[in-house]
């Protein structure tokens, strides 16, 4: 451990977030920087789903309104004891402080953004090249991916929003589209969905489609997922939502039920079995229609989905309940599997029911889900966080997934990507060591009851461990040093970095990050640094990376800077040296101009990619251009 020097991954690399969450998350803090909530009638559900503030902070903000009754100034959010002058100033842009409300009718309070991005590979890759006499199979289309989205509210009840969108190789604009128009008011029908949507329920067992951290140093917001109901959707990713209607009536002032239908067809891989019926091989979830074979998975299995969901907010204790069930009809039955996969779940019809709740006990926050699918398939997830005092924060979460549970948007806190065959207690820790510093910790213990994929013994078993100490010097400089020991199926990654970030003048700021992984014999290493300047329309960042990593089992993961609105989080490894720049101009306050070139240079190969994203040569060049016009 001498050669390992410094750490692998921010909080976003540690997070490994995915591109849809991530977008949906940056689109949630632009929405509300526009539309600002009022802290007089911002309701629990809104606080929840804008992503600004964690339980504890929300639990505070209710219990102190319903003390005081009405706020008169913003200023009062200061006496709120989880509610610090720093948060206060990060997300002071966001609130607003209103005795009256508004007409929601108002349409000149509207507003509107467009947005065009495309981007394309420089080299040439063997799939745009001419057929020759190895390989006839190409793409059909052109080199660009190119995406067209639209997002208005139209007013404080009313908003939507459509998504065009083609990757490289593919035909048309609009291979991919997706749009909702989404209705919220006081009335007894509190909220309509028509178009696409998700859903976020409970803990996440049954239904998961809001954002989720996953694994984090930040450990009260890894173990705690607040139930938001339906989310209209209209991102790029193209699965993993609904298409239909959403309905949530407010029965009562504390009974809620929420009900959706949807029909979707779905890209998959198909067979035939020995009597001709055809069956489900496995779904295709990336979305791409490039060459004739792809385009064959398109669409070829239809979905059907119905589910409810009752919520209970009891009157004189701080419980809340909610009562979950979803039925999912395929068009083509899934085979039983064999070896590893024997116990999963097989079959054309699927029944999913879960009982949730959230209570908060004292200073303690408890949330639970407990979830069946039939033939003792179940899925079981309790958490708790708590504040010890004003520097300490402690959390848990405890989860057991039996073998055979399946539920196609579920997304519960897990080492496997599925919550399936696995048994894990999740403690996390924070403390406050003065204003300067703080330390995040967390260890994660799992079991795998059963044989899983390249595994071929049950009763396998491993963890995680990860600690983050944090320096920040307010407006002037931060950084962290962090350590994480991961041990699985008798194999040890071990992962260090070493982080720093310091803003010289208003307009320049400087970040560098070492980092190292190492795993068995093999030991790689990244570094990189980052230049940013901003001066009036203009803002320019430069990163310069130097990556040296034997294979892609010491990859490292680190977050790339991108134009507005995108995310990228390669995984890197090998011998390179990546160039990137990034050029946005702010023309007026409605357009907005960003470029993309980014550059990577590889010592160790005269051959970038496979199949045919093969390209010949040892550089490979990507350029991303965009532009976004709002209207207000």
């Amino acid at each position: 451990m001498k050669t390992i020097l410094l750490l692998l991954c921010s909080f976003l690399a540690i997070s490994q977030i995915p591109t849809q969450e991530e977008e949906e998350k940056q689109s949630s803090f632009d929405y509300y920087l526009a539309n600002p909530l009022n802290i007089n009638l911002v309701s629990e559900q809104e606080m929840q789903s804008s992503l600004l503030f964690n339980s504890i902070q929300i639990a505070d903000f209710i219990a102190y309104r319903k003390q005081i009754g009405t706020f008169q100034s913003i200023l009062e959010l200061q006496t709120i004891p989880s509610w610090d002058l720093e948060f206060l100033r990060r997300t002071q842009d966001y609130l607003i402080c209103s005795l009256t409300t508004p007409r929601w009718w108002k349409l000149s309070s509207s507003t509107h953004q467009i947005l065009f991005k495309t981007d394309w590979t420089a080299e040439t890759k063997k799939g745009f090249t001419d057929p020759d006499l190895k390989s006839r199979v190409r793409y059909v289309g052109d080199r660009t991916n190119q995406t067209l989205r639209y997002r208005g509210q139209l007013n404080s009840n009313l908003r939507l929003g459509f998504l065009l969108q083609k990757d490289a190789g593919e035909k048309n604009l609009s291979d991919f589209s997706s749009g909702f128009i989404e209705f919220k008011s006081k009335s007894r029908v509190e909220k309509i969905i028509f178009g696409d949507f998700v859903n976020q329920w409970g803990q996440g067992l049954v239904q998961s489609g809001g954002f989720s951290l996953g694994k984090s140093f930040e450990s009260i917001k890894a173990t705690q997922k607040f139930h938001l109901g339906g989310l209209a959707y209209s991102s790029s990713t193209e699965y993993g939502f609904y298409r239909g209607i959403n309905i949530t009536f407010k029965l009562i002032e504390y009974l809620r039920i929420q009900a959706f239908a949807s029909l979707r067809n779905l890209d998959a891989t198909t067979g035939t079995d020995s009597l001709g019926q055809p069956f489900l091989r496995s779904r295709v979830e990336d979305g791409f229609h490039r060459t004739t074979s792809e385009i064959g998975h398109k669409n070829a299995m239809q979905e059907r989905t119905l589910g409810a969901n009752l919520v209970y907010s009891a009157r004189k204790i701080p419980l809340v309940l909610q009562l979950n069930s979803v039925f999912t009809h395929w068009s083509l039955p899934k085979p039983e599997g064999s070896g590893y996969k024997k116990a999963e779940w097989s079959g054309q019809t699927l029944r999913n029911y879960s009982v949730s709740f959230q209570y908060p006990f004292r200073n303690i926050r408890l949330v639970g889900e407990f979830a069946y699918a039939g033939e003792h398939r179940y899925s079981i997830l309790q958490s708790g966080a708590t504040s010890l005092s004003k520097k300490a924060d402690l959390s848990y979460l405890f989860r057991l997934y039996s073998s055979g549970y399946f539920s196609p948007t579920s997304n519960g806190l897990s080492e496997n990507a599925e919550n399936l065959n696995e048994t894990g207690l999740f403690l996390g820790h924070s403390y406050q060591i003065n204003r300067q510093w703080r330390l995040s910790s967390f260890v994660d213990y799992f079991h795998f009851p059963g044989p899983k994929y390249q595994v071929s013994q049950p009763n396998t078993s491993g963890w995680e461990i990860l600690s983050r100490l944090i320096w920040d010097k307010r407006h002037r400089a931060r950084g962290f040093i962090q350590g994480k020991w991961t041990r699985k199926e008798d194999k040890d990654l071990l992962q260090i970095s070493l982080d720093g970030h310091y803003v010289a003048i208003k307009s320049w700021d400087f970040h560098l990050r070492l980092m190292a992984t190492q795993t068995g014999n093999e030991k790689g290493y990244l570094l990189l640094q980052d230049t940013k300047w901003d001066r009036g329309k203009w803002g320019i960042q430069y990163r310069l990376v130097w990556v040296n990593s034997p294979s892609y089992d010491t990859r490292l993961y680190a977050y790339e800077p991108g134009v507005p609105s995108s995310f990228l989080l390669p995984a890197y490894f090998g011998k390179a040296w990546k160039t990137n720049l990034v050029v946005i101009y702010q023309g007026n306050r409605e357009i907005q101009l960003a470029l993309k070139w980014a550059r990577i240079n590889y010592t160790d190969r005269t051959e970038i990619g496979t199949s045919l994203d093969l390209i010949e040569g040892d550089q490979k060049t990507d350029i991303t251009l965009q532009m976004i016009y709002k209207m207000h």
